[in-house]
């Protein structure tokens, strides 16, 4: 069963969740919206499209100094360097949900 629910988790993330994101150091509350090829995030005076195929690289940060409002952050290394740090509102399933959706379909994640 459990191997079910993984494979449902992962790719059912649809709608939109609540969360904190950063670029270019300012922390934006908002909210991101996963698409079938692009991450969209909202906040009031922001907005930002991520084409999935820009991200170069990702991982969960959880140390102290990388947080953002005292919550762990999943960071986006986008092409260019260009970097994105997104902490979920919603809790840390939201996080591992948009880890899933990035890592490539034949790479299993472990911990999650």
């Amino acid at each position: 069963m459990a191997q079910g629910w993984e494979t449902l988790t992962v790719s059912w993330m649809k709608g939109t969740f609540a969360v904190l994101w950063t670029l270019n150091g300012q922390v934006h509350t908002g909210s991101i919206e996963l698409q079938d090829d692009r991450i969209e995030f909202h906040a009031r005076a922001r907005a930002l499209t991520v084409p999935l195929a820009a991200v170069t690289q990702f991982e969960i940060e959880r140390g102290a100094p990388v947080r953002i409002n005292g919550l762990a952050a999943l960071k986006l290394v986008l092409v260019g360097g260009v970097v994105v740090r997104v902490a979920s509102l919603q809790g840390m399933g939201v996080l591992h949900q948009l880890a899933g959706r990035l890592a490539p379909t034949d790479v299993a994640l472990s911990g999650t």
